[in-house]
């Protein structure tokens, strides 16, 4: 026995209506029945039109009948045939939200669109220096030679550093012969700054293996080199004034 909520009248389990985990509503069935009354007007139903109280404003359908042929009818309605928006072609949706015959179409159109951004005129108006990632004429059209010249530069630097593991067996400063630091870099002995655009710039012999200390006592002092221009014979190169500095 259970004491109703609204009624206030103690009743059976029967007339009260399960939630789950065998625990039961607080008002009888009458009670939650004419609660129901009071909120929802009277409709007519969809499939039969005969008027029907509705549980809640979703309602459309008196009985589980007129909802399964309600929605048989919403099934048939669907259009069975489409014309692809890509393509043109015929084809069987699956739903009615469906647009294109595959995915490929699909990705297709999505590209089409894609390459109306970057036609030739587009690509005219922002090459060389209205280009924004132009930056002092490095790998922009304008000036070929420096954008040659970084390519020569990355693939000798990679050529000196897997020759040194080949050697050695592991990664060295060429200076000081350590294996312990932080960053290693690929340093210019004739700056670039020294020699801009010169053919021989980006060379193996003029490139050098070192840690970033030595690195740094380089830049500090350029008489640091001279050794290592004499032993390279880079003065032939680049001429004497690279020397006593």
């Amino acid at each position: 026995m259970k004491k109703c909520k609204e009624c206030k009248i103690e009743k059976p389990l029967n007339s009260y209506y399960q939630n789950g985990n065998n625990r039961y509503r607080p008002r009888c069935k009458k009670c939650e029945q004419l609660r129901n009354n009071k909120k929802f007007k009277p409709k007519k139903c969809e499939i039969c039109s005969n008027e029907f109280m509705p549980v809640n404003s979703i309602n459309k359908y008196c009985s589980f009948k007129c909802k399964n042929t309600g929605d048989i009818e919403k099934r048939s309605n669907k259009p069975k045939v489409k014309n692809c928006k890509f393509c043109n072609k015929e084809f069987q949706p699956y739903t009615s939200l469906d647009k294109f015959c595959s995915a490929n179409c699909r990705v297709d159109n999505v590209k089409s669109k894609r390459t109306k951004n970057w036609g030739k005129e587009k690509c005219k108006k922002i090459s060389g220096k209205n280009n924004p990632a132009y930056r002092n004429g490095m790998y922009s059209l304008g000036n070929k030679k420096t954008a040659i010249g970084e390519r020569l530069y990355i693939k000798n630097r990679k050529e000196l550093k897997e020759k040194i593991i080949n050697e050695v067996g592991y990664v060295c400063c060429e200076n000081c012969f350590t294996s312990n630091s932080l960053k290693w870099e690929t340093h210019h002995i004739i700056f670039r700054s020294e020699k801009p655009l010169h053919k021989h710039l980006h060379d193996k012999e003029n490139l050098i293996f070192l840690c970033i200390k030595c690195h740094n006592e380089f830049h500090k002092k350029k008489s640091i080199r001279n050794n290592i221009v004499e032993n390279r014979k880079l003065n032939l190169l680049f001429g004497n004034d690279v020397l006593n500095k």
